[in-house]
């Protein structure tokens, strides 16, 4: 019996602690009392809350999660959740006011901290209190430094502030952080910091390091269509219209759908060097490989239209016309090489047949992310700052009755 004594006292041993373990996971000592943590998430009033929450419902969200917070003594997830329904509805002060009021608590275990100073960010970030998010974000970093929120809004602030060279080493951070699964997506956003951070150089008057700049940006992603451009631009302001060329060519190889951009550089380039029979050879390459492809009808009928041949050039026009019937710039193109042919009535006739359904717009973008609206083509949005998320938008497409974007 006596050798038995030494296992039994270590199996009420391990009993004992389980149940410690159990019953410091259920509950926890808060100014002075005992909270049972596993009541507030059996109350009815917190289910109802996520319910609303999940529904977008924020007001009714608020008061259940109210009522839960009384029943569970104030629980600190549910206070959490509602500092972030205030901010969401608006009421960044009240989101601002909870959410330090969790940080005066006692005995805050390291990442409890983390995560009420990540939503502290968040509401400082939603009032416009740039330098007290930033704060927040890098203390966040300091007790969680892998934390990917705080490093993700980090890098949005500085970009807002177009801290171009912080945002880089904070995605540099993030990518290295995330390893190799999401690379691609790493790559593209430090392309377009690597971009920004070329234009900073020129706006500097330092065009060497803006070469590298763009060069580095090309090499991370190979279709960054603003990498390309402002390359291209750059060699051609250093005397070298082949190496611009070269570029622009290459853009439109890895890129056709943003092949329009780089248009009007190409034709007047290829001018420059004495190959202007080129420029309608890549217009008609590029319809021949996409027969919706309206922008380069456009620019190929402009070229024709400039060079004495208006018949030719409308007949591209009108093609145009039957792939995006509502682009006003399409419009005025025809309007113009019309007046060049005289007006002539069967002409006019058959743009008016075309045009009945027609509702003239400007060039229209949109993003894919937020839904927000820009007349030109932007490569960061302005209101969810997410890189290259914007494609043309038609107000109703033409020969397909499904789509409604197009890049």
């Amino acid at each position: 019996m006596e050798n038995y004594l030494p296992l039994l006292s270590a199996l009420v041993a391990l009993l004992i602690g389980l149940a410690v373990g159990k019953a410091w996971e259920r509950y926890k000592l808060q100014d002075g009392r005992w909270i049972d943590r596993r009541r507030a998430r059996e109350s009815p009033h917190y289910m109802l809350g996520l319910n609303f929450v999940a529904g977008g419902q924020i007001d009714p969200a608020i008061d259940e999660l109210t009522r839960a917070a009384d029943i569970a003594g104030d629980a600190l997830e549910i206070r959490l959740i509602l500092g972030n329904l205030y901010r969401e509805k608006g009421q960044v002060g009240r989101a601002i006011q909870e959410h330090q009021q969790l940080l005066q608590r006692p005995n805050l275990r390291k990442l409890e901290h983390a995560n009420v100073l990540l939503c502290l960010g968040l509401d400082y970030k939603r009032g416009g209190f740039v330098d007290r998010a930033l704060e927040a974000f890098t203390e966040v970093l300091r007790l969680d430094p892998e934390n990917p929120y705080a490093l993700s809004n980090l890098e949005k602030l500085y970009e807002e502030q177009h801290q171009w060279g912080e945002a880089y080493l904070t995605r540099q951070k993030l990518a290295a952080r995330d390893g190799e699964a999401p690379k691609v997506h790493h790559a593209q956003i430090l392309a377009f910091l690597e971009n920004e951070l070329g234009l900073e150089s020129l706006k500097r008057g330092d065009p060497r390091e803006a070469l590298r700049r763009f060069q580095a940006a090309v090499a991370l992603d190979a279709r960054n269509t603003p990498a390309y451009l402002n390359l291209g631009d750059l060699q051609l302001q250093k005397g070298d219209p082949g190496a611009a060329i070269a570029t622009w060519e290459q853009l439109i190889a890895q890129s056709p759908e943003r092949a329009y951009l780089a248009f009007g550089r190409l034709e007047q380039a290829y001018a420059r060097i004495g190959s202007g029979i080129r420029f309608p050879e890549l217009c008609r390459q590029l319809i021949a490989a996409n027969a919706q492809d309206w922008r380069a009808r456009l620019a190929l009928g402009n070229h024709l239209g400039a060079h004495g041949d208006p018949r030719q050039a409308l007949e591209l026009l009108f093609d145009a016309l039957v792939q995006n019937p509502h682009a006003l710039v399409l419009h005025q193109a025809i309007w113009h090489t019309l007046s060049q042919l005289d007006l002539a009535r069967a002409l006019v006739g058959r743009y008016v047949e075309l045009t009945r359904d027609a509702v003239f717009y400007l060039d229209a973008h949109i993003c894919l992310r937020c839904r927000y609206r820009s007349t030109e083509l932007l490569w960061q949005c302005p209101h969810c700052h997410e890189w290259n998320t914007f494609v043309e938008e038609r107000i109703a497409p033409a020969k397909d009755s499904e789509a409604t974007l197009t890049s």
